[in-house]
């Protein structure tokens, strides 16, 4: 269940990333394939058991390169109330992406009967840009980490070169005043349907204190007006969603 719908992803990823806004286009960001699972827990059925799952999972990874997260809403408002978590995996490019999908669909099935017996998932996959990568002083799957989500529609007559350029632009005056703030933009690709947005985007921070310091730095900066300046008329991103976050696996770095 967990990859059903990627079954054909591997070919179709390239045309995907051609018909995307002109961000792709304009700039040539890379993209790494983001797969989002938004899941339930079946009845009687807990986070004890997903664990289980998820070593399920990375032994039937066969080796290749991969990271998975999962996300539990925390400050969301009524947008995630029809799930229980959110599972994230990434790859570092459409043919790692294959070569997994391949040994999974060949060699897991216990870990797909397992999931599919755990949780009841709705399946999606994002072309992922990195805007602000996450600092190498990072410590790696060190306690819980936060993560904002918004909806963002670029405007009327703009690209998505200009839209994610605003971002960037941002994000540079953010480094410069010593805030470095991980930041993704994430186009659908496949799963979403008539998506009311452009790209999502997501921003980390380590762990409910380092989310507490930007707070502090944002209001202190005024940096919101900076923002505001330097998006307004070409893109707008809704009010963000919080989750807290956990590695589950990493073999990426």
């Amino acid at each position: 269940m967990r990859r059903l719908i990627l079954a054909a992803v591997t070919a179709a990823f390239t045309v995907c990333l051609v018909s995307m806004p002109a961000t792709a286009q304009d700039s040539g960001p890379a993209f790494q394939p983001l797969e989002m699972w938004a899941c339930s827990f079946r009845d009687r059925k807990d986070q004890g058991d997903m664990d289980q799952v998820y070593e399920l999972v990375e032994e039937g990874t066969g080796g290749v390169p991969y990271a998975a997260w999962q996300l539990n809403p925390y400050m969301a408002g009524n947008r995630y109330e029809d799930f229980d978590f959110i599972y994230l995996g990434a790859w570092a490019d459409g043919s790692t992406m294959g070569a997994d999908l391949e040994n999974y669909f060949t060699n897991a099935s216990d870990a797909a009967e397992a999931w599919e017996e755990t949780a009841e998932c709705a399946g999606f996959l994002y072309a992922s840009s990195t805007i602000q990568d996450v600092p190498d002083s990072d410590d790696e799957g060190a306690g819980n980490f936060m993560l904002s989500i918004s909806d963002c529609k670029i405007a009327h007559g703009r690209t998505g070169a200009q839209a994610i350029g605003a971002i960037r632009r941002f994000n540079d005056y953010r480094v410069a005043n010593g805030a470095v703030v991980p930041t993704f933009a994430w186009f659908p690709a496949f799963g979403g349907g008539n998506a009311e947005y452009d790209f999502k985007l997501a921003q980390a921070y380590t762990g409910p204190q380092g989310l507490g310091d930007w707070v502090s730095w944002a209001i202190d900066n005024q940096s919101y007006n900076v923002r505001n300046a330097m998006t307004q008329g070409l893109v707008e991103c809704d009010e963000a969603r919080l989750s807290v976050g956990r590695t589950i696996m990493d073999s990426l770095n």
